[in-house]
């Protein structure tokens, strides 16, 4: 009995797959995004892409139900935080997937530029997917930074102090920075009001784009070292020897009839 329920089952899942693949080409579409050759050593090194994309999901999933109760105040900011530790069904294991995801997502993008540096996956033709990993890592470093400060407790509200008043000794635009991070000369609710702007709105909006152009370069040129750039390579190394065999008898075919020929003279 269990088993003919599970060979339905599995029938009825093939042909909805079926029905869905012939209508909207999902299923061939999503094995082209998922699946994507490696090398065969050193392998779950390059996971490590998949993983901070799986972790910025997370952080966008959790971050848009703490969105529901957050109070971006001075007054509240912190008061809500305490809220929805305490009272909010599934709160605290919602910030606290947000919080510890987040640590763990710059752990993680980190061994990935350096996964990415070591194996020289920087190299022509890769060279603009690098450049937008860079783009990436700098947005998301800065996401982490304002993250924190949004509970606006002590250690949140000097942070963001102390980093606003870093970026201060930036030449010519020190001054124009800590104004915007800051809004005003010191520190107060429109400071608040600009770190939940930055990490809510203006930094998603310019992560999700990236991410996608960044997808997009690496379906196109694959990842280096990949079983398939390996074989693309040797098909052209030997393709090269054959065609300097063909070249090279031809010359040595040459160069014994032009010396036959004198032979024939004499």
């Amino acid at each position: 009995m269990i088993a003919r329920i599970r060979a339905r089952t599995r029938q009825w899942g093939r042909e909805l797959a079926d029905w869905m693949e012939e209508r909207t080409g999902i299923v061939s579409l999503t094995e082209k995004l998922l699946y994507e050759p490696t090398p065969r050593r050193g392998r779950l090194l390059y996971t490590l892409g998949s993983a901070t994309l799986f972790l910025i999901t997370l952080q966008f999933l959790t971050g848009i139900l703490l969105l529901f109760y957050y109070v971006p105040t001075t007054d509240n900011a912190w008061d809500s935080v305490y809220y929805i530790m305490q009272s909010v069904y599934f709160g605290r294991l919602i910030r606290g997937i947000h919080f510890w995801s987040a640590n763990a997502l710059i752990i993680v993008i980190g061994l990935h530029m350096v996964r990415t540096f070591l194996s020289g996956s920087y190299k022509a033709p890769r060279e603009m997917n690098w450049v937008v990993g860079v783009f990436l890592i700098l947005i998301v470093t800065i996401l982490a930074f304002s993250g924190y400060a949004l509970r606006w407790d002590q250690e949140g509200f000097w942070a963001w102090e102390v980093g606003a008043m870093i970026s201060s000794y930036t030449p010519v635009v020190g001054n124009w920075a800590i104004t915007t991070f800051l809004g005003g000369d010191t520190a107060g609710p429109a400071t608040l009001s600009r770190v939940f702007a930055l990490h809510v709105w203006l930094l998603p909006a310019a992560l999700a784009p990236l991410i996608g152009i960044h997808l997009y370069l690496l379906r196109k040129h694959g990842e280096f070292g990949a079983t398939f750039e390996y074989s693309e390579r040797l098909a052209a190394l030997r393709k090269r020897q054959q065609m300097e065999e063909i070249f090279g008898s031809e010359n040595a075919t040459g160069d014994a009839t032009e010396s036959a020929e004198p032979s024939r003279e004499e």
